[in-house]
């Protein structure tokens, strides 16, 4: 078989080992005028596109709509492929509700239809289709047998039209391959595969811009295929991993491995896909796992992301909410899996992000968040929320919040809402002192302006705020000025020696970007960076990095102990979310259950403290942040 990254056997090659593998060719049943490869050309359209032909073929696989096939794949018989390894010797037949003949891999069939290109407006690449007027324009010609699929490996040579010259082809991935996006997979039955079991974010690694940041983007998509079901409806029941398919039990991570895949190159909705010809092997190489245990005597803070927890008027009724759930019932689904995670963290201070911003009365999205965390707890398990004496912290729809333990800590003076950066751009961050164990902890709980948000129309210090094109997104200089005024804030409240800084949220920006260089230049130390090797709580279009940080001052780095974050979401399917949406009546029964597992879209972060100074901190902390101190001295000269 040749193998597609460097195409190191012909066709005529590949044609005379399968001929001598016994491949016979069956008796037409039609005589074709043309052969597969001539209606496929070598270019990204058909040099045919608009003329009737009648072509025979292999069927390598069927494609289903809810109510049976909707078309087929057809492959050239070995004998009659070209030498040529730029043209496809496959091709999609659709034939959407013809009354055809029961077809199956491996039967040889004649078809006459009309050559034409299929995409979306705006497509510059689109998937050539034969499309037969009527049902006799299909025939069964008998049966030869399944033809062996041409070998494939990932990463592909060039970009992803290389898969043009396999469109309509049977291939199988002779490696391993791994999980690294399932965003669609409920949705569209999409998954993205790599040879790698994960791929990062440019800017997680290396400093936007760098040569190193812009070789990983340009790696990246040559190093992934989207595998597909073999359906062309949306919502169908995810399959695998087998037997059952997925489940809120039986789930597919991101990590995990498929052995075995193989399937036919399609193209459609702006990408090459393989349509599996079978089930891969799949085996749980990411499992999940437990809450990360703590030592007794240790202070956990933690943040978290919660998915716009949105609780309707807090009577009951109220929804849709403006960002959150959509029912009742869909809100109860979303308080059980938070509740579910908030208590298992086991933080006993706790920074959120994505509360609705209603408030800290009976009936606000808090208060019933505290009121459900407590039920049946013990004394000593009991969370408050922190009031900062405003009606609301801003103005946007959502906000961050704190909670605490009162038998852990107790709150030492009055909560801040902070101004950062630009008030119409940046969410207010929340600052609490809390005294423990004899010592100050002031905690800083931030949101910053997300990647997505359109600032073209923004200026900070006179420059524009619209994407560069280094890797950072929208507004990367307002969440680097929210960066520094919280830097120049904490510098000036005036704490004492005994009092640490410990400020946490989501960032949107991952390790190596601006703001969290700002805030490493402003003396404060990246936990993660210190604590774990390759940090993530979030995975976006296949890439994974940190949005989500920890970063303390040099008095509290002499209080850590360990700093990470729970993979309870980001690695998870989307479908095992609360929702019910797009979700058969089965589905929203077989995808949910009221555990930690995809209670949200971020992964949550814990920092443990030991307050006695750990032996040797104050050396760690006085060299992490005087390299800091001599970097961002080189920088500025």
């Amino acid at each position: 078989m040749r193998t597609i990254a460097a195409f190191p056997l012909s066709r005529a090659a590949v044609a005379a080992a399968l001929a001598l593998a016994g491949l016979q060719a069956h008796a037409a049943c039609s005589l074709p005028d043309a052969r597969i490869h001539q209606v496929q050309g070598n270019g990204a359209q058909s040099p045919m596109q608009g003329k009737t032909v009648a072509v025979q073929g292999v069927v390598s696989s069927l494609l289903y709509g809810k109510d049976g096939p909707v078309g087929f794949f057809i492959q050239e018989a070995p004998q009659n492929q070209d030498a040529d390894p730029a043209t496809s010797e496959g091709i999609y037949v659709y034939t959407g509700k013809l009354a055809l003949p029961a077809l199956k891999a491996g039967d040889v069939v004649g078809v006459r239809g009309k050559v034409l290109e299929f995409g979306r407006k705006g497509d510059t690449r689109t998937e050539t289709q034969l499309q037969p007027a009527a049902a006799g324009d299909v025939q069964a010609c008998g049966y030869q047998g399944e033809l062996a699929p041409v070998a494939l490996r990932l990463p592909l040579s060039g970009d992803a039209a290389q898969l043009e010259s396999l469109a309509g082809m049977a291939v199988k991935f002779e490696q391993p391959l791994y999980v690294i996006d399932s965003y669609n997979y409920g949705r569209y039955g999409e998954l993205t595969l790599s040879s790698q079991p994960r791929q990062w974010v440019p800017t997680q690694r290396y400093r936007p811009g760098s040569a190193e940041a812009q070789a990983l983007r340009a790696a990246n998509p040559r190093d992934r295929v989207l595998l597909d079901d073999g359906k062309t409806w949306q919502n169908a029941d995810a399959w695998l991993p087998a037997p059952g398919g997925l489940s809120a039990a039986n789930t597919l991570r991101v990590g995990d491995r498929l052995d075995g895949l193989a399937g036919v190159v399609s193209f459609s909705n702006g990408a090459y896909r393989v349509q599996p010809l079978s089930p891969p092997q799949v085996s749980a190489a990411n499992a999940r796992s437990a809450a990360p245990a703590r030592k007794a005597g240790h202070l956990r803070v933690a943040s978290f992301n919660v998915l716009n927890f949105f609780n309707g008027d807090g009577l009951g009724g109220g929804f849709p909410t403006e960002r959150g759930a959509k029912t009742r019932d869909d809100f109860l689904r979303q308080k059980a899996k938070i509740v579910s995670a908030i208590r298992q963290l086991d933080a006993d201070v706790l920074g959120l992000m994505e509360l609705e911003n209603d408030g800290f009365g009976p009936q606000s999205a808090v208060k019933e968040l505290v009121d459900a965390l407590n039920a049946g707890q013990a004394a000593d398990k009991q969370y408050r929320f922190v009031d900062p004496g405003l009606p609301k912290i801003g103005t946007d729809a959502i906000t961050t919040g704190m909670l605490y333990r009162p038998s852990r800590v107790k709150p030492d003076g009055a909560a801040q809402a902070l101004t950062v950066g630009d008030p119409g751009k940046n969410r207010l961050s929340l600052a609490q002192t809390f005294a423990a164990d004899g010592k100050k902890l002031t905690l800083v709980v931030n949101h910053l302006k997300s990647k997505g948000s359109s600032c073209d129309q923004v200026k900070v210090d006179g420059a524009p705020d619209a994407d560069t094109g280094d890797g950072q997104g929208n507004c990367n200089l307002t969440r680097v000025q929210a960066a520094r005024d919280l830097v120049k804030w904490a510098k000036q409240r005036g704490a004492s020696a005994k009092e640490g800084l410990l400020v946490m949220g989501d960032m949107n920006a991952y390790a190596k970007e601006d703001p969290i260089r700002a805030f490493e230049d402003g003396g404060l130390s990246n936990l993660l960076a210190r604590f774990q090797k390759d940090a993530y709580s979030y995975v976006y279009q296949g890439e994974s990095g940190n949005l989500d940080h920890a970063l303390a001052d040099a008095s509290l780095v002499k209080w850590v102990a360990d700093a990470g974050e729970w993979h309870i979401n980001a690695d998870e399917p989307t479908a095992l979310e609360y929702g019910s949406e797009f979700k058969s009546a089965e589905q929203r029964q077989n995808y949910y259950a009221p555990d930690a597992y995809r209670s949200s879209d971020h992964d949550p972060l814990y920092v443990d403290l030991q307050l006695v100074p750990i032996a040797g901190a104050d050396e760690v902390a006085l060299g992490m942040l005087g390299l800091a101190g001599f970097l961002a001295w080189r920088r500025r000269r």
